[in-house]
This record gives structure tokens, C-alpha cells and sequence, in this order.
């Protein structure tokens, strides 16, 4: 496995257990909302499964929030999503 795989798996590994903590509530408040959906965006098209795995998860709980839901179908395709 190349060393960029396990990077993206780590720090995807890492925004969804940041999101978790901290809520999407909480993140949706913050000004780097529409960075943390353009990143979920980027991590979406990954070869690596367990990195799309993570990406999967925190599409979940960001569309469970109505201003990072809009700011995702902004970054990311509806094929992607």
C-alpha cells in the first residue's frame, strides 16, 4: 500500500472520530464548516475502501444537520454522496 493511502485512511479515521466528539451541531457553528464538507467531498472519491468507509459515515451525520447538509450538496456531487 502506497504511504498517501494510509494518510488519507488516518485523517479520515481522524475527522470522523473529531466529528463525533464534537457534534455536528457544534462544527456547523464553526468557520471551517464548509472546509470539513469540501474535504468529506475530496475523501469521497478515494480508492481505498476503509477510507471511503469513514467518508460514508460522516456523510451521514453531516446530512443530519440542515447547514452542513447544504454546504455538502454544494462540495460533493450527488453521484458521490
Amino acid at each position: 500500500r502506497s504511504r498517501h493511502v494510509q494518510v488519507r485512511k488516518s485523517a479520515a479515521q481522524l475527522l470522523l472520530s473529531l466529528t463525533e466528539k464534537i457534534g455536528v451541531t457544534e462544527l456547523a457553528g464553526t468557520p471551517r464548516a464548509e472546509r470539513l464538507a469540501h474535504m468529506v467531498g475530496k475523501l469521497a472519491q478515494d480508492c481505498d475502501k476503509d477510507t471511503r468507509h469513514y467518508r460514508q459515515e460522516m456523510v451521514k451525520m453531516l446530512l443530519n444537520h440542515q447547514t452542513l447538509k447544504r454546504l455538502l450538496e454544494q462540495s460533493v456531487s450527488a453521484r458521490d454522496l
